[in-house]
Formats: structure tokens, sequence, C-alpha cells
């Protein structure tokens, strides 16, 4: 077994629980439209959100597109018609922004990893949204550096993506490094076009897509620190 010193370890549901800040950012934003929650704007909010996040992967979708189209295009399926789309992004985001959560454990897990090597975040998103959420969560004390995707001007997967993390991390061994990640269609896609080993984070037991070879699975942290020999 391999002992990796470098930590490439993606933010969102893997180590800070987007579904639930989502969630709450949601009920947040329908409540200063005075909208009666329903549990069912949840799930289609969640179906369609990843819909659209696996299409801007596969560059099938911009990132302008998908932030200009998403509400609108929500709001609409829902049959919201009297709350402008634009309007509700603002006040999702802005609770988003101000509001992470750590997934139960993750905070372990980091400090764990920290012990262990070198932490780099790889995340796509949004630089304002994903800066503030790291700095409420205080992320900064786990990571050497953060790399994001509309602060880079590529998102991962992709060789430009790659390219810059590697560039950016000082004395890059790939044979030392392991990217630990719950998503096939960015994480474990983009480890393999890097030739970088990983680690699919898969604690709800998804099926692989075919496309994406994790080296490695494991459905909680500690699985993944026994993979790693981290004690």
């Amino acid at each position: 077994m391999k002992k990796y010193n470098t930590f490439l370890v993606d933010a969102d549901d893997t180590v800070l629980d987007f579904h639930g800040s989502s969630l709450a950012a949601l009920k947040a934003a329908f409540k200063a439209f005075k909208k009666e929650w329903s549990e069912e704007y949840g799930t289609e909010f969640f179906a369609f959100n990843d819909m659209l996040w696996q299409k801007l992967e596969r560059k099938e979708l911009t990132r302008e597109r998908l932030v200009a189209e998403r509400f609108p295009a929500y709001l609409d399926r829902l049959g919201v018609d009297d709350v402008p789309g634009e309007e509700f992004n603002e006040k999702y985001l802005s609770y988003l922004a101000k509001h992470p959560l750590y997934l139960p454990g993750a905070e372990e897990f980091l400090s764990a990893l920290r012990k262990a090597g070198r932490i780099y975040i790889v995340t796509n998103g949004s630089e304002k949204i994903q800066k503030s959420r790291f700095r409420i969560a205080k992320l900064e004390t786990y990571a050497e550096a953060v790399f994001i995707s509309e602060t880079i001007g590529c998102d991962k997967p992709g060789k430009a993506y790659n390219d810059y993390v590697i560039a950016h991390i000082p004395g890059f061994d790939r044979a030392r490094t392991v990217w630990i990640g719950d998503s096939l269609t960015a994480d474990i896609k983009a480890a393999n076009e890097a030739g970088i080993d990983c680690i699919w984070f898969n604690p709800h037991d998804k099926s692989t897509d075919g496309k994406a070879f994790p080296d490695y699975e494991a459905d909680c942290y500690q699985e993944i620190l026994e993979i790693l020999q981290i004690d």
C-alpha cells in the first residue's frame, strides 16, 4: 500500500454538508417570499440541481447559464409564477454563503489527514460563495490551499483544472497524492484524467456509472482512513 502524503479533498458533500446547507437556504428563500414550504420543493430542487451540475461537469452547460436559468426553470417546474427567479436566486445564495455545515465526523477526519500530510481543497462553485462558506467553516485551518473552479477559470473535471492544481502544489508527487471525493463525474473522473489515485466517498451506496473508475471506495471516513493506513 502506498503511503500518501498529499490529499486532494472535495468540499461539498465530501466534508461539507452541501445538501443540508442548500435545503436550509431553499427554505429561507421561500420564507422570504412568504411562500409555504413543501417537502416536494426540496425533492424537486435536488433532482433538478444535480442534473444541471452533471451537465456542467460534462461540459454540456456553462456556469453562466446554470446560474441564470436554474431558479427561473425550477420555479416554473413547481408552478410558482409570482416569484422572480433572479431575486429568489439572490436570497438563496445569500443564505447559503453564510451557513456552512460540516458532515458528521468531517472535522475529525480532516484533522487526521492533516497530521498525515497536506490537504488541498478541490471544488467547483462560485468564488464568492465558496470563499464565504470556507471562511466561516474555518476550512483554512485544515487546508494548505483551496482551488475553486471559478477562481481558476475552469471546472473540474478538465485538463486545465488539473494542470492548475498540480502546478500550484509545491513539490507535487503524483505517486504520493490521492484524490478524495463523492462525485464520480467531477472528482473520480478528474483523478482518472490526471493519473492520480482516488477514493470514491460513497456513503449512500450509489452505483458506478462505468465512465469513472475509483481505485478505492469507502462509505465512511473511518474506512478512508483505514485505506490510507492513518490511525
